[in-house]
């Protein structure tokens, strides 16, 4: 029984709220152009899909929840809830006068549906707006490197070996009968793995031991592999999603092998080393810093434009290149946005080559402000040079900024390489839309 007095009347689950002018939402919402984007969207989508059927996307609600999730960080069912019960949200997505709310299947849809390219292509509508709004300066940019973390665990061989078995172990698992003799020869194999696994963790306490450990690991799982090749031969039920995630773990783990003998026998990691079975395309970046000399993940490139909104950039191939090519990618990515070559550019040593300096003067860029090696002379006078590396300074700045938890750019909860970009265009989407905002109406 409740020690308060229970209402007379039931209370009602509807309310009438008046959203403030001032709301940092409400103000974005006014500074978008939504015509503009859900035009882009549809483009988007028309190239992904077949055939134009299934009932109506709502455009305007969706990329306002993409939006959302930019500005906030927040998974897809703090998206669905967020929209479905918070006032600014739904004007955001425009849904005031509506009582539809997307749910949290139909939003991750949607995202998988945009891609990273599409996400990158959401920011360069923002960048535009912003130089259309006279809020940057496109003729200075400021360029440097970093690298945006995976969630996964630190990559020895033990670990690996491990996981491919748990993973595969499941997947055999959810295939049909007809593989019924093989999956029992796999069982002891599995125990025998996981007993080996728990042997190196707690009972191996030196090197050596550590090394005979993972060595007769190697070679059982050798074998458990060369057994889930005699499946996948065998053909059957291999159409199914498992089926399709067997293949691909099994063909990585193939190229894994030889990297981990290679470890075991010569202590030396081999060169472009698959650092995780489901994210094969991360690799380890080596970053020098006190108390953090590897990372994990990508590399990506980082442009400040004058006025202090981002563009962020990986190579193509998604490879852990020099600095001396992201030098050149940067001028390049500003010239596919903007259509014209910066007239001040600024980067670190790390991309500093006399032939790089070449490179950007046959591209267009006038003062290059690459910090030069060794005795060689700036390539600007010395106020441009005091002024370029003021400017230089904010780009680390900005850099910390996006991989705060607000926006989400390290260590995304993703599970793919595409995902893994898609979340970091995503957060620097978030950044820049909040730099728009505070331009485009300070309070």
């Amino acid at each position: 029984m409740s020690l308060f007095q229970d209402p007379l009347f039931p209370v009602p689950l509807t309310a009438n709220i008046s959203v403030s002018e001032t709301h940092d939402l409400v103000r974005l919402e006014q500074c978008l152009d939504w015509d503009q984007l859900i035009l882009l969207v549809m483009a988007i989508r028309s190239k992904r899909l077949k055939r134009d059927t299934g009932r109506k996307t709502h455009f305007r609600a969706l990329i306002g929840a993409i939006v959302l999730m930019a500005l906030r960080s927040i998974t897809f069912r703090q998206a669905e809830d967020l929209i479905a019960n918070y006032a600014p949200a739904r004007y955001l997505c425009g849904l005031m006068e509506s009582d539809w709310s997307p749910d949290h299947v139909t939003i991750f849809e949607f995202t998988q549906m945009l891609g990273s390219e599409g996400m990158d292509d959401l920011n360069h509508r923002v960048l535009h707006l912003a130089k259309e709004s006279g809020f940057v300066d496109t003729t200075e940019v400021m360029s440097d490197t970093t690298a945006q973390e995976a969630m996964i665990p630190y990559p020895n061989e033990v670990g690996l070996m491990g996981r491919f078995t748990d993973l595969a172990g499941r997947w055999v698992g959810k295939l049909g009968g007809r593989f019924q003799s093989l999956k029992k020869g796999m069982k002891s194999m599995i125990v025998e793995v996981k007993g080996l696994v728990r042997n190196s963790h707690l009972f191996a306490k030196t090197v050596e031991q550590k090394k005979k450990v993972a060595k007769k690991l190697y070679y059982v799982i050798k074998e458990f592999h060369s057994k889930i090749e005699e499946l996948l031969a065998s053909g059957g039920r291999l159409r199914t999603k498992s089926g399709k995630d067997l293949a691909k773990l099994t063909h990585t783990m193939g190229i894994l092998l030889p990297q981990i003998l290679h470890f075991l026998e010569t202590g030396f990691v081999a060169k472009g080393k698959i650092i995780h079975l489901q994210m094969e395309k991360l690799y380890a970046i080596v970053r020098g810093k006190a108390g953090r000399s590897v990372e994990f993940g990508l590399k990506w490139g980082i442009n400040r434009i004058s006025g202090g909104f981002i563009q962020g950039f990986l190579m193509s191939d998604l490879s852990n290149t020099s600095d001396k090519q992201f030098c050149i990618e940067a001028v390049r990515k500003h010239i596919a946005t903007f259509g014209e070559a910066p007239q001040v550019f600024g980067f670190d040593r790390g991309g500093y080559s006399r032939a790089n300096v070449k490179k950007l003067r046959g591209i267009g860029v006038e003062e290059i402000g690459v910090a030069p090696l060794g005795k060689d002379d700036w390539h600007v006078s010395a106020t441009r040079k005091e002024h370029i590396k003021r400017e230089r300074a904010q780009v680390e700045g900005v850099i910390g900024t996006i991989k705060h938890k607000r926006y989400g750019f390290n260590k995304p909860n993703a599970r793919s390489t595409s995902a893994m970009v898609s979340y970091g265009h995503r957060a620097i989407l978030g950044f820049n839309l909040n730099k728009l905002v505070k331009m485009a109406s300070p309070i």
